[in-house]
């Protein structure tokens, strides 16, 4: 088996264990047998479980907007766009049978002293909250707002946010279809 190949089965198997049974119930062992490796090629790749976890958080990111871009594709109104945001959040919690969000499961878990963690799910939410405002500012909003712009784009953040919360939590899509609804009466 070529490096490459091994890195990404290690990395494949290690995304999977952590989104579904979480980061800190998930031990090595059970990654190197799921994953068909040695523990010295686990090692070489990734000198320990933190830059393991640095790196799926890494990837994480740059698949989700790749999705997040793919599923938005045919849209081109930047409401349509925004609005699309919430269909793209049910389609992954459906696929996910509603396992939440992977950035957030992550910073619940880890050490509140682990800063490197909290930076890269920090990162991925400020991205996420820039794309939005990104999408606010190609649209023509009705004057006057009773929102700034940056307040706008971080309501619409946080009722995101909090729907993906609570579909996770109650297992149904009702929160992100109301939370789509809301953002529809805003902008």
């Amino acid at each position: 088996m070529k490096e490459s190949s091994a890195r990404t089965r290690i990395l494949d198997v290690a995304s999977r264990l952590f989104y579904e049974q979480g980061y800190n119930s998930t031990g090595i062992n059970q990654i190197i047998e799921e994953a068909e490796i040695a523990r010295g090629s686990l090692y070489n790749h990734f000198p320990s479980k933190r830059d393991l976890l640095t790196a799926y958080i890494q990837q994480a990111e740059d698949r989700w907007f790749a999705e997040l871009d793919k599923f938005l594709a045919t849209l081109k109104d930047p409401r349509q766009k925004l609005l699309g945001l919430f269909d793209f959040r049910i389609e992954r919690q459906l696929r996910s049978n509603f396992g939440g969000c992977l950035f957030s499961k992550i910073g619940a878990e880890v050490p509140k002293d682990d800063l490197n963690a909290f930076e890269l799910v920090y990162h991925q939410k400020e991205r996420f909250k820039i794309y939005i405002t990104e999408l606010l500012q190609q649209m023509k909003l009705s004057e006057p707002q009773a929102l700034s712009q940056e307040m706008l784009a971080n309501a619409l953040f946080m009722i995101f946010e909090g729907a993906t919360a609570i579909a996770s939590i109650s297992k149904s899509d009702q929160a992100i279809r109301d939370a789509k609804k809301i953002a529809e009466s805003l902008i």
